[in-house]
């Protein structure tokens, strides 16, 4: 834990001493966690309008435009927190002008409409849970260990190509073990 603090404070500071590439790095490290948050609050009948990447780089784009004595963020969450909220703002600032623009063209949107969703997502019950386990711990069963850690690289979210790297296995290989996943699925 404390690694990752440090390491999440030198980060912090080349920001505040300016350096160029840390924008780049941070988004990298944070940026799929600001999207997966946009499009869980953008409203499915917006989303045929906006792309929740759009949000998402504004929101960086807000964060970065200001001065960088002003990035006081302790720990990666608060970055993130920070950056949501901002995120918040921009898909709420869409639909005010989405509004603002049908007004003006004649059409109504109803006020019971809403397209920021603040409710929580429904949450899994713990049977559910329990069998979602076990079928991951099938899934795991008689696979090597370089193989079980690219599904868990699967899960948390990154590309095929970053666990093709950071594991040093070919993509198609990654391919192939999502393929033969599937197909056992599929296939009871």
């Amino acid at each position: 834990m404390s690694g990752t603090g440090n390491e999440f404070e030198r980060l912090m500071q080349r920001v505040r001493t300016g350096d160029p590439l840390v924008g780049k790095e941070l988004f990298e490290r944070y940026g799929k966690a600001i999207q997966m948050v946009v499009r869980y609050r953008l409203d499915p009948r917006l989303r045929s309008q906006f792309d929740s990447l759009d949000f998402a780089q504004d929101a960086w784009a807000s964060l970065f435009r200001r001065p960088a004595e002003d990035f006081s963020f302790q720990t990666p969450e608060d970055l993130v927190a920070f950056l949501t909220q901002i995120a918040r703002h921009k898909i709420i600032d869409a639909y005010r002008q989405r509004c603002r623009h049908s007004k003006k063209n004649g059409r109504t949107f109803r006020r019971s409409q809403t397209y920021i969703d603040d409710k929580p997502a429904r949450q899994p019950t713990p049977s559910q849970i329990a069998i979602g386990e076990e079928q991951w711990r099938r899934m795991l069963r008689n696979k090597p260990p370089k193989l079980q850690r690219a599904l868990e690289m699967l899960r948390d979210g990154y590309s095929q190509r970053e666990i093709a790297k950071r594991l040093e296995l070919n993509v198609k290989t990654i391919q192939r073990l999502i393929r033969h996943l599937n197909n056992s699925i599929r296939s009871p």
